[in-house]
């Protein structure tokens, strides 16, 4: 049995299609999630894809007394699932540290598939230097550590694992889901919301606040919010991370704010500009060649490439922001090539973890 620990949405959309190829090949999966009513996202996804899965404990809050207390319940409830199903032969997940220390702790073999293990501030081009404190929790456990193209091999090898353990694949995760979307009319979300479909559509996305990265809540996003509407004539549209209901009292006068989970295909295809506080959405609409721009608090390695190579926006000014919306609002970002450099699946990271692991 092959346990997949899926504890974030990024996480959600990358596991859906490593679970497809692994149930090709025969091998029983157990997969399991956290759940939270204020964080749902990653349950929302797992069923979106119809993916039998297990809820084990909840997401800790914002402070690290919560999260650790949070971590200490959920790793029992693993370990009273296993006394009921059994023990696993293999761990894979993207560093979640519930599962993986349980599984180093009870002999179970770790494969974390990880790509944001240090970050560094706004406009530092060099390499980050600080390690995050998941990473810091998960990949010296790891057994096999696989990682994308662009992160370099010196970072990863700071986590006191030899060369052999580590293994980098050619495309960046978001390629998997986003490199296949097509424009499709039934899918607009925007006929299910009741927007004129006349107008460009301005997608806004927060910073994940509570993360354990994350040092402050930057009010950019907030802040530019009216001004856009009050200077473009556009449908603009609040994706919510946390509070649906705080950003309906405080714009849904100008805004429409997302009910559900969509899948990308029901949004993505329908947005002409992307502003985004986090990280994952940032990849996948650049990936998907709408213009993107970053209000972010801190650069991590897939912040600096999309920069540098012009793919992406970034700036917690509002008036540079409006600016930079006025000039690129529908325009085309040509990036397929700088995210795919190989075969953009699943099969080298299945075969090794299979020769290596449950042979």
């Amino acid at each position: 049995m092959i346990w997949i620990d899926v504890a974030t949405p990024k996480y959600a959309m990358f596991f859906a299609s490593m679970i497809k190829e692994l149930q090709k090949r025969n091998h029983k999966i157990l997969v399991t999630t956290r759940y939270a009513p204020h964080y749902t996202e990653a349950k929302e996804i797992l069923e979106l894809h119809k993916i039998p899965h297990i809820v084990l404990g909840e997401y800790g809050g914002a402070t690290l007394l919560e999260k650790f207390e949070a971590r200490i319940f959920r790793q029992k409830e693993i370990l009273d699932l296993f006394k009921a199903k059994g023990v696993p032969k293999v761990l894979i997940c993207g560093a979640v540290v519930d599962s993986v220390q349980v599984a180093y702790g009870i002999g179970i073999p770790v494969v974390n598939i990880y790509d944001t293990p240090a970050f560094g501030k706004p406009r530092d081009e060099k390499c980050p230097e600080e390690l995050t404190a998941v990473a810091r929790l998960t990949l010296p456990f790891s057994k096999i550590f696989f990682y994308p193209f662009i992160l370099p091999k010196e970072l990863m090898l700071r986590f006191a694992l030899n060369e052999a353990q580590i293994e980098s694949y050619p495309f960046i995760d978001v390629a998997l889901w986003i490199k296949g979307l097509k424009k499709e009319s039934k899918n607009d979300f925007r006929l299910r919301y009741g927007m004129d479909t006349s107008k460009p559509t301005i997608l806004i996305r927060e910073e994940e606040y509570k993360a354990h990265y994350v040092k402050e809540k930057i009010p950019t996003i907030y802040e530019v919010i009216p001004l856009l509407s009050a200077q473009l004539d556009v449908n603009l549209v609040i994706m919510p991370r946390y509070e649906k209901e705080r950003l309906k009292n405080d714009f849904g006068a100008v805004a429409t704010i997302l009910e559900e989970k969509l899948k990308p295909e029901e949004f993505y295809p329908f947005i002409d500009l992307f502003i985004g506080g986090g990280g994952t959405m940032n990849l996948e609409a650049v990936c998907y060649g709408i213009p993107t721009i970053s209000t972010r608090s801190i650069w991590l390695i897939h912040d600096q490439y999309l920069i540098k190579n012009k793919l992406m926006f970034w700036t917690q000014d509002c008036d540079e922001i409006l600016k930079i919306a006025k000039e690129m609002l529908g325009k085309k970002v040509e990036s397929e090539n700088y995210f795919i450099k190989g075969a953009c699946n699943f099969e080298r990271i299945i075969e090794r973890i299979e020769r290596e692991i449950l042979c």
